[in-house]
């Protein structure tokens, strides 16, 4: 099954050696066809890059077979045959799918309950759907060439149609130098997508009664009562809650501003209630309610309210009101030494190469949160998350979030430019005739991406560690290839 094959664009180290004995099975004066075939399993077996398996590469890898697997050699004249190395390719090609099947169905037993997960689509079931394994290919496809392009060293891409795992994979490797490899279960920093779960554990409190959207933050911050806009001699009106989960609360954005100004979100050894006492301190940037202003200091004082309001620290509030209750067991602010063993190096693409750049997972003395910055999370929970959200707050058989709180983040809170608006914790897209966001989503800096669209009753997630922007363009392949796969449904 030669288009199914393509998915294993980068074979993963459990299945190096198999790797070796499918390479080693092809003679020197293998057929085109057969050799491309091989590259397409094997492509790092293309040492210098130049889409060929050339006479030496082979060799190296033909010796290695050999030697680990002797009984390849039927006849034992000390060489392979073109008989014995046709029956070692399809018997490989044969195990790897095998392998490929049963990985993927245990890949997909490990998502939450809530979805319906049999295990590998199966041609039938790809019918309920409406599509084709060759449409999936194409998935595999846009992020196999990116990973070969070196345009990302490796990535994670998950699909939920109408509640099920249609496609969950990952790509490439999680380091380069170790080559060890980027699977689905890698656990990330996700940047600025903390901010739809920051923006859902506020919710799911007033929900509970624990706070309400207009109360001002002076409220519990009374470091805040009173504050002007830079140049202005009166007071500012007091800031709300709602405020500071829309970006519409008075702060500074996070471009063009000071060197101290940055500081404050990016000194991860400070606590958080020491942060926001500096924060107190600068003048608004203006009337709160007036303007949107994509802030992370909006969000860090959010996070500040939440602890003073219920008298824990941020951490436990999110585990206790949302993470918990939504099985995300490995979803925190403040991840171990050994859950920071889990996390992929991050890279920045300099010209045409990868190079390693810093990551949260590299502090080791970890002691400030960043409310809408330093979630750290992997991809099935932010398919459940999203999943919850599609489902209107209801998840794994309880309700998470009221339907009315759900709502009211897909609701208009302020424009951001034409054909772009912002909700609570969301960006929206594609309103309905009730001005409800059919399509909610979040990006991050470092690269991650939740998208939920209701049209389509399809949630999916992307996670790399590598620079946002530079991604950009492999985002948009995914997008716009989803989009074809799966039709707008009006039955939502």
């Amino acid at each position: 099954m030669k288009e199914r094959m393509k998915r294993n664009a980068i074979v993963p180290i459990l299945y190096a050696l198999l790797g070796m004995l499918y390479l080693g099975a092809l003679p020197s004066e293998a057929n085109d066809d057969t050799k491309q075939r091989t590259l397409k399993l094997q492509p790092e077996a293309d040492t210098d890059g130049d889409g060929v398996l050339s006479n030496a590469e082979e060799s190296v890898l033909i010796r290695r077979a050999l030697k680990r697997y002797p009984n390849a050699d039927t006849n034992g004249d000390g060489t392979l045959s073109d008989a014995e190395k046709l029956r070692l390719l399809e018997r490989g090609e044969a195990k790897k799918k095998k392998k490929k099947d049963a990985d993927r169905s245990s890949a997909s037993s490990r998502m939450s309950n809530n979805f319906t997960t049999s295990g590998l689509i199966k041609a039938k079931a790809l019918q309920s759907h409406g599509i084709s394994e060759e449409q999936l290919d194409s998935l595999a496809d846009i992020m196999s060439q990116a990973v070969k392009d070196n345009q990302v060293a490796g990535a994670s891409f998950v699909v939920v149609h109408k509640g099920e795992v249609v496609f969950r994979e990952g790509f490439g490797y999680a380091d380069i130098e170790s080559r060890r490899p980027f699977t689905a279960d890698e656990l990330l920093p996700i940047a600025s997508v903390s901010k739809p779960f920051m923006a859902s554990v506020v919710m799911a409190l007033v929900d509970q009664g624990e706070l309400k959207l207009e109360d001002p933050v002076e409220k519990y911050l009374p470091e805040f009562r009173g504050k002007r806009v830079k140049g202005n001699k009166q007071p500012a009106k007091p800031m709300t809650i709602r405020q500071l989960i829309s970006h519409t609360g008075g702060f500074w954005g996070n471009k063009g501003i000071t060197p101290e100004k940055m500081d404050l979100i990016r000194n991860f050894k400070r606590p958080l209630n020491e942060t926001i006492n500096l924060v107190a301190k600068y003048d608004l940037a203006y009337e709160p309610g007036t303007k949107w202003v994509y802030s992370g200091v909006g969000y860090c004082v959010l996070g500040r309210v939440l602890e003073v309001a219920l008298g824990k620290s941020l951490e436990v509030i999110s585990q206790e009101t949302l993470f918990r209750p939504l099985g995300l067991s490995n979803t925190t602010f403040l991840p171990s030494r050994e859950m920071r063993k889990r996390v992929p190096t991050a890279y920045l693409r300099v010209g045409k190469q990868l190079k390693v750049r810093s990551s949260l997972a590299e502090i080791d003395e970890l002691r400030f949160i960043l409310p809408g910055g330093s979630l750290f999370t992997n991809l099935d929970a932010l398919a459940a998350f999203g999943q919850m959200h599609l489902n209107d707050g209801f998840y794994n058989g309880k309700r998470i979030l009221s339907e009315k709180s759900v709502t009211e983040m897909r609701k208009l809170q302020s424009s951001v430019r034409p054909g772009r608006t912002y909700g609570l914790g969301w960006f929206r897209e594609d309103v309905s005739e009730l001005g409800l966001a059919d399509k909610t989503y979040h990006g991050g800096s470092l690269g991650a991406h939740l998208r939920i669209d209701r049209r389509r009753k399809l949630v999916w997630a992307f996670l790399v560690h590598q620079n946002g922007p530079q991604v950009q363009p492999l985002k948009d392949k995914l997008v716009d290839q989803v989009n074809k796969m799966f039709p707008v449904l009006n039955d939502h």
